[in-house]
């Protein structure tokens, strides 16, 4: 699979220049008190404020100054090349491992002087980015801020790719550190998915409203999709709360425990929306199905793909159905939301081209931990658990990462097996698909032209630093709902053997 191609517009005091897109918006576990609920005002403009109209056609870019290094030259002929085939294939990643470590050597010796440095830090968060290498995205972007404090542009380029990285907290808190003047209406809009994310609707709707006058169509349309996007959530999230109230009362739904290479993650599954789907789940833990595979598909700030049994025989994965399929139960009313934290089945691409609908009843034994709500997911595909501890080891998870064992903690007193819908051992499991993947989830309007809003100037400013943004809490469920004993009805499983230890 082609890996999404993102960019990063940079303006240099010299013209060097890249594309560089907003982040997709992100979310959190559900588990917030219920003051997170809260109304919401739809957004509209002041009415002294309207639209800029499209500006006259601009001068074509200035031609680019003379590369500083191998490195660079380097850099620009990969994004020559990574242009004009229009994705990162296997052979332009390993290309961009090797590029990576050369601009490391070269950002890392004496003799950089400060300009070059930030050239450099230009091209390595590039690559950074078409790797999805977030820790080193991170560490750029930390560098390029203590050289450059006061760039707006490097702030909010910063936060956007918090966001895509699903470290909504971390975005906002950025973004609520300092002033933003030339980039204010940006950073308005940033803040707002960061704390949509976060499930703080009604902050998330003021930084929306109070973006200042003078937005562009492009603007105007990201403010109303948020507003939109901020409403539709808060809607799951209220019923979500309920069904989780209820859930905790019962205190008798099935657990299962996955032993990742990362540390646990205990699932807790919903037997009342889901039952088959739980079943079938169980069935496969059961089993021993998940023991040894891959989390083989990240879907870089939305989810995190494992379950391929194959994939503990040495395959890619992405293709086994784990020995049938099962129905879908996606559209009963009572369905749970596709928010962060959730488990939903991975399902099968459609054979009739379709983009974004996935082939019914195609779900095995593949699923998807989602890191951020996917809303547009809602009614195609069957949300049956979610994470109940161990959602910060779910984050770090890599396509090197596995499941050393999973074994099931709590169920209730009866067998559970999955109805079958049909006996197909294979198929292509690579939905959801991402937004480059033609996902339905539009990208925000602000970063549709390469040219337009989210430059980084790279230019000299005073030597001053930001306060580094706090590490991410994970969530916890609300104060307010008391988990009760289990209900006589519940089978307590004996321990399992222990695990061998993460490696």
């Amino acid at each position: 699979m082609h890996a999404p191609i993102r960019t990063l517009l940079v303006t240099m005091p010299i013209a060097l220049s890249l594309g560089f897109p907003l982040g997709m918006e992100c979310g959190t576990p559900l588990g917030l008190s219920q003051a997170s609920a809260q109304t919401l005002r739809p957004v509209q403009p002041p009415p002294s404020l309207t639209p800029k109209q499209n500006a006259s056609p601009q001068a074509p870019a200035a031609p680019l100054p003379p590369p500083l290094s191998v490195a660079e030259q380097r850099f620009r002929d990969l994004s020559t090349r990574v242009r004009a085939q229009g994705a990162i294939d296997d052979a332009v990643r390993t290309e961009l491992r090797s590029l990576s470590a050369l601009l490391d050597t070269d950002l890392a010796a004496p003799t950089t002087s400060r300009d070059v440095a930030l050239r450099l830090l230009a091209a390595r968060i590039q690559c950074a980015i078409w790797l999805e290498d977030n820790a080193a995205i991170d560490a750029a972007f930390t560098r390029l801020t203590a050289m450059n404090p006061t760039s707006e542009a490097t702030a909010l380029a910063w936060a956007r790719e918090l966001i895509a990285m699903a470290q909504f907290e971390r975005a906002a808190q950025l973004l609520q550190s300092r002033e933003f003047t030339t980039r204010a209406i940006d950073a308005k809009i940033a803040l707002g998915d960061a704390l949509t994310g976060l499930h703080r609707f009604d902050e998330a709707q003021a930084s929306f409203n109070t973006a200042p006058g003078g937005r562009t169509d492009a603007q105007q349309k990201a403010i109303s999709d948020g507003t939109y996007r901020t409403q539709t959530l808060r809607e799951m999230f209220e019923k979500e709360l309920v069904a989780m109230d209820r859930d905790q009362t019962r205190g008798d739904l099935p657990l299962v425990q996955l032993m990742t290479s990362q540390g646990p993650i205990e699932l807790e599954l919903f037997e009342e929306q889901a039952p088959n789907t739980v079943g079938n789940f169980i069935e496969h833990v059961e089993a021993g199905h998940y023991d040894g595979t891959t989390f083989h598909r990240i879907l870089r700030g939305l989810g995190v793909q494992g379950g391929d049994p194959a994939t503990a025989e040495g395959a890619a994965g992405g293709k086994s159905t784990g020995g049938w399929t099962i129905p879908d139960e996606s559209d009963r009313a009572d369905r749970r939301a596709p928010l962060a934290g959730r488990l939903i089945m991975a399902k099968q691409a459609p054979t009739t081209g379709a983009r974004e609908v996935p082939a019914p009843h195609s779900a095995g034994s593949q699923f998807v931990v989602l890191l951020s709500p996917m809303e547009e997911l809602d009614g195609k595909y069957t949300v049956f658990g979610r994470v109940t501890d161990g959602f910060d080891a779910a984050r770090m998870l890599t396509p090197e990462d596995t499941i050393v064992s999973a074994r099931v903690l709590r169920k209730r007193e009866h067998d559970y097996k999955g109805v079958r819908f049909s006996e197909a051992a294979s198929g292509n499991f690579n939905m959801p698909r991402t937004i480059a993947e033609g996902g339905n989830r539009a990208a925000p309007a602000s970063a549709a032209s390469p040219s337009g809003v989210g430059g980084i100037n790279l230019g000299s400013t005073p030597d001053s630093k930001l306060t580094p943004p706090s590490p991410i809490q994970p969530v916890q469920p609300p104060k307010s709902v008391q988990t009760t004993k289990p209900a006589q009805t519940t089978k307590p499983v004996p321990p399992a053997k222990p695990a061998p230890a993460p490696r």
